[in-house]
This record gives structure tokens, sequence and C-alpha cells, in this order.
């Protein structure tokens, strides 16, 4: 199968927000929390444009025939204080359900890690759900590694 990725201008975000919808649909009831909400898309719209004009971020997209199938969503120098090591995010990765296990995944993640050692990062790190068995092998391919535990208590009434 083709596909192409493509950078993401500001002015064509708008075209990714019912994949960003889909995105935060697939993962509700697990940890994320958001709501999948057209003025949650708005500030997730404004964050993403804020990353590439600062120069702080990018947005690439898969591409099959005319169809978005799948983004990744990056950005590095986001950091309140100095580190030892320049580190870069991988905010979000999602491919349609239909197109997964055709190689977008890989080829998306691929093409993130090398434009972020092209700006310097030395670390990259990401969240990833803990029932997203298929995305953490992936990172795992990719030599990712557990290094983090993030707890969760929720108060109720």
């Amino acid at each position: 199968m083709n596909f192409e990725i493509i950078t993401a201008a500001p002015d064509a975000l708008e075209l990714l927000i019912p994949l960003w919808l889909e995105f935060i649909r697939d993962e509700e009831g697990s940890d994320m929390n958001i709501v999948p909400s057209r003025e949650n898309a708005e500030r997730w719209i404004s964050f993403v444009k804020n990353l590439i004009e600062k120069d702080r971020g990018t947005l690439k997209y898969a591409k099959v025939d005319e169809k978005i199938v799948g983004y990744i969503l990056y950005g590095w120098g986001n950091e309140a204080l100095k580190l030892y090591h320049r580190k870069g995010t991988i905010f979000d990765l999602y491919v349609i359900k239909e197109y997964r296990g055709r190689g977008i995944g890989k080829k998306l993640l691929n093409t993130a890690i090398e434009d972020l050692k092209h700006h310097g990062i030395e670390i990259i790190q990401l969240t990833v759900i803990n029932s997203n068995k298929r995305a953490i092998e992936l990172y795992k391919k990719f030599g990712f590694e557990e290094r983090l535990k993030i707890l969760r208590l929720e108060l109720k009434g």
C-alpha cells in the first residue's frame, strides 16, 4: 500500500480534527481523561499551532490516496528547567484502525525520531496506555524502555 507522510502547516490543522477526535474516542475509557469535544479540539489545534509557530514541534500525517489515516505530534525545547540531555516528546501517535498493521505507524514514528535527532534531541519520551499492547510493542521495537510508572488515585464523592 502506498502512503505519503506530510508535514502539516498551521493552516491545515483543521483537517486533522476528525482524526484527533477519533483518537480521543478510541482511547475513551482509558486513563487519558480527555473529553472528545469541539472545544477540546480547538484547544488542541491552538497547542499544535503554538508548537509549530515557535519551532518547538511538528505534526506529520499519513495520507492514503486523499484520506488522512494517521498522524504523529511531537515537540522539543518545552522544558521549564535546564536538563542534562535535550529531550523531545511524542505527544500523539494514531493510525485509524483499518489501516493498522500496514507500516504507517512505524513510518510516522521513524520519521519523528529522525526529525528529533536533526533537532539535537538526545532523549525521546512518550506516554502510552497500559492496555495498548500493540503500541507498546511498536515502541519497544524502536528501543523505547519503560522508565517511569504513573500512579493514580480516583477521589469519588
